[in-house]
């Protein structure tokens, strides 16, 4: 690393947060700072793509399925050593999530598998009001 790249380069306990509007048509800036969050953190362009891709559908299944909700979505990302933790939340929108014994949506399980091919971590939780879903990717370019 040059002294500039070193000034670039996101360190442990670096933290990012983004919050926009929950519209499909928007998840766009997510992966748009998913890639420069995973360049400056030293990830290789495999590992910026497939973090880039699994924010997206992190993105989707926070909002049910991709259809716009009201509310907002926000996401947390944060550098922990050899990996990169993102937390979605959508907040403030009514009728968030699936009830108890529901099924789930193709959509929702096909995420979910796109999820599983491209993170090492992912799950979702439901809280009052709001949907959570979250992932960590590990960069395999050391030690792996």
């Amino acid at each position: 690393m040059t002294d500039l790249d070193a000034a670039d380069a996101l360190r442990v306990g670096d933290r990012v947060e983004l919050r926009f509007p929950a519209r499909g048509d928007l998840v766009v800036l997510a992966r748009l700072v998913t890639s420069a969050i995973s360049a400056r953190a030293g990830f290789d362009i495999e590992e910026l793509e497939d973090l880039r891709l699994a924010v997206g559908e992190l993105c989707l299944l926070a909002m049910g399925g991709g259809g716009d909700r009201h509310g907002d979505l926000s996401l947390e990302f944060s550098v922990s050593g050899e990996a990169i933790d993102v937390s979605c939340t959508l907040a403030g929108a009514a009728g968030v999530g699936r009830a108890p014994g529901d099924e789930v949506s193709e959509a929702d399980r096909l995420g979910e598998q796109i999820l599983s091919a491209l993170v090492d971590e992912y799950g979702r939780e439901q809280d009052d009001g709001s949907s959570r879903s979250w992932l960590r990717k590990q960069r395999r370019g050391h030690g792996a």
